[in-house]
Order: C-alpha cells, then sequence, then structure tokens
C-alpha cells in the first residue's frame, strides 16, 4: 500500500535538515495573483507579490533563534533543530496548506505503515494573522500539532474548545481592547467614530473595544468594517461618513494592508484632522511609511508590545546577501524590494512577482547604514515574539530530553522518546513547561510569555 499526497506544494520554503524539525508560517508577500482555475486542467501555481520586508526580518529571527540553540550547550545539548518556513502569502487558505505540508511533508510516496506516522515537524510557529491562525490552528489541532503565533491576536483564539493546540508570545486582543477604551476615556473623548477590518481580527476585536468604551460612558457616532478587497465605492462611502460626521476621533481596529487602503482613500478625499486611535496591527506597518501616509496619520497614539534589542539579530540579519544564499527566492526578492533594483537570473519565473526591473542590482549595495522594517532604529516586539516562540518549543524539547525512566509524565511514569515522540506528548510538555532561560511563564490560555499588559505607547 502507497499514500500519495493530494496537491504538491508550490510555493518556496527556507530550509534546513536537523534532529528535531521546527516549521514555521510567515507572510512573506501581502497579496497573492489570481489565476481563476478553468476545472478543466489542474489549477496553476499560485504566485505572491508585494514582498513584505517586515515578514521576511522575522523569518531571519526564527533562523537566528534556531541557530543560537544549536550553538548551546545546556539548551538540547547534541540535538540539532532543523527548520522548514513556508509563505503563506497572507491568505488562510495557503496556511492552512502550509500547515498540511509542514505536518505531512513533501515525499511524493510513501509506504505503508509509514502512512501513519508521526508528523514531520514538533511544532509550528505562526501565523502572523489571526484568520491564517484560525486556519491553520483548526487544520493542525486535529492532529495534535502545537502551534505558536507571534502576532494572531484574536481573542477567539483563546477558546480551548475549538483551538486545542493554539498558543501565541502576544497578549490577546481582550487586553488591547480594554487598554484602547482606556486611552479614549483618559484623553476625555466621549463621541468617537470606529472602523474596523471585516475580518476575526477587526471584528472580535471592535466588539470588545465598544463594550468596554460604553461601560465607561464612550458613545459611537458610526461603525464601519471594510475589507482591502471591497469595492472603491464601498470605500469612499466609509471616508464620506468619516469626512461628514460630528467627531474628528476614530479608533481604527484595522490590519495594515486595509489601512494603506483606507489611508489613500483619505487622501484621495482630501480628509484632515482626523485624530487616530491605533492598534498593533497597523500603528506600526510598514505599508504606511510615505510623506503622504505620514501626513495623513500624524498624532496617532495607541499601544504596541514592548520593544526590545535581541543580542546577535542585527549582525545575523546584516550577513544576508544574495551571494551568501544565490538559491533563495527569498533573499533574491528582498534584495530587489529593499534596493529597488533587479538580480539577473535566467529562470524567467523566478521574477514573476518582481516588482523592480528597471535597473540591474550591482551585489555591491550595503545593509550597513539603513534604518527601515528590516534594520529598524530599535527592534519593535515582534522580533522578540518570534524568538520567544522557537525558545518556548526548544525548552519543551529540553525537559523531554531530560526527563528519567521512572519518574516520567506519562503512563506507569514513562518518558518520551525524544527520536520518535508523539505530538501529544510534546503538547503536554509545552503546556507544563513553566520555566526557562528567558524566565516567561507559559499560560494555556494565552501563553503571554512575559507581562500580558505591559504595552508602550506609540504616538506617531
Amino acid at each position: 500500500m502507497v499514500c500519495t499526497p493530494r496537491a504538491k506544494g508550490d510555493l518556496p520554503t527556507l530550509s534546513e535538515d536537523g534532529d528535531i524539525i521546527v516549521g514555521g508560517i510567515f507572510a512573506a508577500h501581502l497579496d497573492v495573483i489570481h489565476d481563476f482555475p478553468s476545472f478543466a486542467v489542474s489549477p496553476p501555481d499560485t504566485y505572491c507579490e508585494s514582498f513584505d520586508i517586515a515578514s521576511f526580518r522575522l523569518m531571519q529571527t526564527m533562523i537566528f533563534a534556531i541557530e543560537e540553540i544549536n550553538r548551546s550547550k545546556t539548551v538540547l545539548p547534541n540535538i540539532t533543530l532543523g527548520y522548514e518556513i513556508h509563505d503563506d502569502c497572507s491568505i488562510s487558505a495557503i496556511a492552512s496548506k502550509a500547515a498540511l505540508a509542514l505536518v505531512n511533508g513533501e515525499q511524493e510516496l510513501i509506504e505503508y505503515p509509514d502512512c501513519k506516522g508521526s508528523s514531520n515537524v514538533a511544532a509550528i510557529i505562526g501565523c502572523d494573522s489571526s484568520t491564517s491562525s484560525i486556519a491553520a490552528a483548526t487544520t493542525v489541532g486535529t492532529f495534535g500539532i502545537p502551534m505558536i503565533s507571534y502576532f494572531a491576536t484574536c481573542a477567539c483564539l483563546s477558546d480551548k474548545q475549538e483551538y486545542p493546540t493554539f498558543f501565541r508570545t502576544i497578549p490577546s486582543d481582550k487586553y488591547q481592547s480594554k487598554l484602547l477604551a482606556e486611552l479614549v476615556k483618559t484623553f476625555g473623548w466621549n463621541w468617537i467614530g470606529t472602523v474596523r477590518s471585516n475580518t476575526d481580527y477587526g471584528n472580535f476585536g471592535m466588539r470588545t473595544f465598544i463594550e468596554e468604551a460604553q461601560k465607561i460612558g464612550v458613545c459611537i457616532a458610526y461603525s464601519e468594517s471594510f475589507y482591502r478587497t471591497d469595492s472603491a465605492d464601498k470605500i469612499s462611502k466609509i471616508v464620506q461618513v468619516m469626512k461628514e460626521a460630528t467627531t474628528r476621533v476614530v479608533v481604527g481596529f484595522l490590519q495594515k494592508r486595509d489601512m494603506r487602503v483606507l489611508i489613500q482613500e483619505i487622501l484621495r478625499q482630501n480628509v484632515t484632522g482626523i485624530q487616530w486611535i491605533g492598534t498593533e496591527g497597523w500603528l506600526t506597518g510598514d505599508t504606511l511609511i510615505s510623506v503622504e501616509g505620514a501626513k495623513a496619520r500624524v498624532g496617532a497614539i495607541g499601544p504596541t508590545t514592548r520593544r526590545i534589542e535581541l543580542a546577535g539579530l542585527r549582525d545575523h540579519l546584516l550577513k544576508i546577501h544574495p551571494s551568501r544564499f544565490p538559491d533563495s527566492i527569498f533573499v533574491k526578492e528582498f534584495w530587489e524590494s529593499l534596493f529597488s533594483c533587479s538580480l539577473t537570473s535566467d529562470d524567467t519565473t523566478e521574477i514573476r512577482s518582481s516588482a523592480f526591473q528597471e535597473r540591474p542590482c550591482t551585489g555591491s549595495e550595503h545593509l550597513n547604514g539603513l534604518e527601515n522594517t528590516y534594520l529598524p532604529a530599535i527592534m519593535d516586539g515582534s522580533s522578540y515574539h518570534v524568538y520567544k516562540a522557537v525558545y518556548a518549543v526548544a525548552h519543551a524539547l529540553d525537559d523531554m530530553l531530560s526527563c528519567e525512566e521512572g519518574n516520567g509524565p506519562f503512563i506507569n511514569n514513562t518518558c518520551a522518546n525524544i527520536s520518535s515522540f508523539q505530538p501529544w506528548q510534546f503538547l503536554s510538555t509545552l503546556v507544563d513547561c513553566h520555566e526557562f532561560t528567558l524566565r516567561p511563564r507559559i499560560d494555556h490560555d494565552d501563553i503571554a510569555l512575559g507581562l500580558l499588559a505591559v504595552a508602550d505607547a506609540a504616538v506617531l
């Protein structure tokens, strides 16, 4: 008996072999090129565009953390961690497909009884959005595979009946929504408008915010929602509502790609004087960095996660260069996007998503001295959230490795075999792993590694 996969993966990956593999799902691209199937032939390959430099930094942070652990003499000695990182292109369907690929591996033919073998990965680090995390967590939860998100904040993901293997290293929106309500009240803004992304992130977060705001006497003038693929007419009407409202204070519970679309329409209609109260989802987003965009959101305030500089990360990021990774499509797109140039290639399909083909890259471009979302002056909290997620996996594995037979947590006081453990065994260890060198505590409701409600105010 032979098992064959139903579909082949058609998106690029970053991978490195090891004794134990850690999976990763990141949004390296912001948009997907839709080729609608004809249903007469096999569906075409998926192509993505709009390379996201900030997400590439997070991918590299995961690799940095794994390489750091592999050099450690105290965490997982004599065990080498590998990784397999997928791009979900900010699409929940692709995130689900990536999660399945990580669980099943990429083998073309699998002989029975290996069809019933363990997962290809010990755990998955991802995703970056709540909607993608919901799709992926639903997929892998069936198999008992732990999934630790670094940026999915929807309070809905705290439901352990629905998402029993989902964790996160960032507080849920339950806390952000309450903080936003208190922020509005502190400034004496009792009459406000709200705009949200029509996603799980926006809908759940705004619902909690409005409940909390109304409890403390804040009144809502209007509440609008949209998604970035909605018609231009719908988005235009929302901006018209904002323009004609008697309040200039607007709370935006938005994803950064939705905020980009909204800002463009605000600029088109020349709407000024809005006092934005923002969420982590867009407040520090690089998609809004432009002269015009900065003017439209001047004075915006809101919470962001604590900024932390990870020792050694900046040096790791500076080492990325096409000459060191000539076969990496991610490094190629990163370089082209960052320096607005084109790396020559004999394979024209490789550069289909490249936005910059006007001038060739010289190879002499330097990362030193740059200040952008890849190398910010001070690292934002997102890199630290990825770093903590990797270390959570490593310390749980280390606990399994140090288990003594006769004193183990499983039936008859047995231990899991580090080289052939089952997903449920690792999940149990991850939940029970409370202390590790970063000194956070894992909370099964919201794995908030560190202080849940700590946030710095971001003023733009």
